[in-house]
């Protein structure tokens, strides 16, 4: 038998280190010795890094005890493994001991002397990429767990690179990510999910699956004969019965502030926002209070309702924003003098991918805000979609790649999932798609310092001032 010992400390509190060590679908983002894992009815079946045939390792849970221990029995072709962790409160955070007891059989038994210090250095690694990941939580998720899937390789280059990026957007690309995911999501019975923008396209695909999933289910939008329709459809097509709707133009504050107050009211507990609803605009135009449409609409609006609903998020226990961003948002950055577009040449498809670097900018300040609450926060964008947004305000770009566009289920597939996966597995502050989290800035000139994140939220605030809800 060969004995694995290993003992770490990290700057993260015992609760989170143990909810994210002891769920084992998490270790292929840590143990570069496991390329995937799976959880099963009693345990969990992982696929290993050993070699061109990928063996098999079954994992059995036999010793569950909440922030402090967890055993785990491991069978493979070869070998079969007594795996035990346990968690302890120290100064600084927590103290990890691991204890792996290996035991060969067949002819691999009379090697076992040779295979020690090799296993010896892959717990070692596989330890100390526990550490990094826990340590920099939720900061590192993306690059370790980006090399521990076998899509991995091809999400790095679409993240640096322009044209399989762009091949990531389509049907096609969802197709491949999907290839690698798993069945890790959970019931939304008794949650309550306020989604903007859930009569059409994505929003509205969105919807299905979140009552599907039975959330009790609020849609925000326009046009109430819509809304009445969607929610009767909904409802007709899911089963479930607790699917409502609200009327407010989230272009105007004095309606994002009267919907905002009437949720307060209704609701109290809110335990998901999706802030989907948006718009791309080819002529510049303003509000009737004076605010450039795009600005209020895709940036301004989600700014006041998700400050206004925080309270309400809090009280549930584990709350969640996730915002619907674009893949335009690549194309540029967020210019802080000129948030309403008023001194260069108006193009709609740049105003729009502005407005949505800067919702990206906000998802990072609100989920260092908001992590006290136990609020997490979320950007994802749902790739080249066939809306009827797309073909009323780019009819070339539609025509160009009618071919290759997604569907609306597609699209709306990462928001859903981020609403229903256990937290453990997303952190918060990432920017998704297709489940996976991705870089924000691929071109120079886009990004943004920590200061000028900071300086966003000062300007939004300061316009506001008149429509937030004190307490």
């Amino acid at each position: 038998m060969i004995t694995l010992k290993e003992s770490i400390e990290v700057r993260q509190p015992v609760e989170k280190v143990f909810d994210y060590t002891a769920d084992f679908t998490n270790i292929e983002q840590w143990d570069p010795g496991v390329h995937s894992s799976v959880k099963t009815e009693n345990g969990y079946d992982l696929i290993l890094n050993s070699g061109p045939f990928r063996p098999r390792m079954r994992y059995e849970v036999i010793e569950f005890q909440p922030h402090s221990r967890v055993v785990l029995k491991g069978t493979g072709d070869t070998f079969s493994a007594l795996d035990t962790i346990t968690f302890e409160k120290s100064g600084n955070g927590t103290c990890i001991d691991y204890q792996a007891d290996i035991e060969f059989s067949g002819p691999a038994k009379h090697v076992e002397w040779l295979l020690a210090p090799w296993l010896r250095r892959v717990g070692r690694k596989s330890v100390q990429g526990l550490k990094r990941v826990l340590d920099n939580f939720p900061k590192d998720l993306y690059r370790l767990s980006l090399f521990k899937s076998g899509s991995g390789v091809f999400h790095f280059i679409a993240d640096h690179t322009i044209l399989p990026g762009l091949f990531g957007f389509t049907r096609q690309g969802f197709a491949m990510a999907g290839r690698f995911w798993q069945d890790d999501t959970h019931s939304l019975f008794g949650r309550q999910v306020v989604l903007t923008g859930g009569t059409s396209g994505i929003g509205k695909a969105a919807a299905f699956a979140l009552a599907q999933n039975q959330a009790r289910l609020t849609i925000i939008a326009r046009n109430p004969d819509k809304a009445r329709s969607t929610v009767k459809e909904i409802i007709a097509q899911t089963g479930n019965p607790r699917v409502d709707f609200m009327i407010a133009d989230l272009s105007i504050m004095q309606d994002v502030h009267r919907v905002s107050r009437a949720l307060m009211e209704q609701k109290r507990t809110i335990d998901v926002l999706i802030n989907n609803a948006g718009a791309l605009f080819n002529e510049r135009t303003e509000t009737s209070e004076g605010i450039e449409r795009t600005f209020a609409t895709d940036l301004l609006g989600i700014f006041i309702l998700t400050r206004n609903l925080v309270s309400a998020l809090s009280r549930s226990h584990e709350g969640r924003i996730i915002n619907v961003s674009s893949g335009g948002m690549y194309t540029q950055g967020i210019d802080l003098d000129d948030l309403e577009n008023h001194f260069k040449p108006y193009e709609g498809a740049k105003a729009y991918a502005r407005a949505k670097r800067g919702l990206v900018l906000l998802t990072r300040t609100w989920a260092e805000q908001l992590a006290h609450l136990n609020i997490s926060v979320h950007a994802m964008h749902p790739g080249w979609v066939d809306t009827p947004g797309i073909r009323t305000a780019l009819p070339g770009f539609h025509s160009l790649t009618r071919s290759v566009l997604r569907s609306p289920e597609q699209g709306a597939d990462t928001m859903v999932w981020l609403a229903s996966v256990n937290r453990s597995r997303v952190g918060t502050g990432l920017f998704w798609l297709d489940r996976r989290p991705r870089e924000t800035v691929v071109f120079p000139g886009t990004g943004h310092s920590d200061q000028e994140r900071m300086l966003l939220w000062e300007k939004l605030h300061e316009y506001a001032a008149p429509y937030l809800i004190s307490g």
